[in-house]
């Protein structure tokens, strides 16, 4: 696992980890070197906590790129800054043209 690389990439500290997590830094530590596997939940919340996937913490090199194109990327901004009508409205709009297919 790369938590180590990439608590130190962020500028984090164990103890903020930790505390993060609901955890004792020795537990977080145990993460760190292998010597205690997280679960699954644990791996989510550490993945929202330091901002990257599970697949990176845990150098999962065979993982396909799911990234956005720009377009998409476009799209998912405007739809988070529509009010709720328009957002209805345009996934309405995408699902009838994905139906006529």
């Amino acid at each position: 696992m790369r938590l180590k690389e990439i608590r130190l990439q962020k500028g984090f500290s164990q103890k903020k980890i930790a505390d993060e997590l609901g955890c004792s830094p020795n537990v977080y530590s145990r993460y760190e070197t292998g010597d205690r596997q997280p679960s699954i939940e644990i791996l989510i919340r550490l993945s929202e906590i330091l901002d990257v996937t599970v697949d990176y913490i845990i150098e999962n090199c065979n993982v396909t790129s799911h990234a956005l194109t720009a377009y998409e990327t476009e799209l998912l901004f405007a739809s988070r800054n529509a009010d709720t009508r328009a957002k209805e409205d345009a996934l309405s709009l995408l699902q009838k043209h994905e139906q006529k297919k």
